[in-house]
């Protein structure tokens, strides 16, 4: 008994469509970064930054890297105007930040930082959370809501 090479061609196209069906459903889901990640953060965010009771406005520009890298800049506009890069990770719905600014005219310091753990609202309309503050070698604790 021979077996035709048209055999072969209908065993092996079936074959084939479950290979790639398999690799297509073991890519998972979308990750930090990757289009359609549900906490990606990205584009322009205003709102609030509240040190020791006392509110302040401003503004962040911030987008997500594949890998969940997020960088931007931040701007305190109201009542006083300081700006600063942003640099951070996106894991889950948890974006750690680490934020560095210049001159701060309300301490008369030459810059600081922030840093801290803050909350993605999914879609990413939502950035929120604690921060801590250093400046002129002291330390305080503020909170950050930003919105889109």
């Amino acid at each position: 008994m021979t077996i035709s090479e048209d055999f072969w061609i209908r065993i092996k196209t079936p074959g084939l469509l479950v290979l790639v069906a398999i690799l297509v459903g073991c890519a998972g889901s979308p990750g930090p970064g990757d289009a359609g990640y549900p906490y990606n953060v990205a584009g322009d965010y205003s709102g609030s930054l509240t040190v020791a009771g006392v509110t302040m406005t401003g503004t962040i520009q911030v987008s997500t890297q594949p890998g969940g890298a997020v960088t931007g800049t931040v701007s305190v506009n109201q009542p006083i105007q300081i700006n600063g890069t942003l640099n951070g990770t996106l894991t889950g719905d948890q974006l750690t930040v680490g934020i560095a600014y210049g001159n701060n005219p309300a301490t008369g310091c030459s810059g600081g930082t922030m840093d801290g753990a803050l909350s993605i609202s999914e879609h990413g309309a939502n950035i929120s959370g604690g921060v801590k503050i250093t400046d002129c070698g002291e330390i305080l604790d503020a909170t950050i809501d930003f919105s889109r």
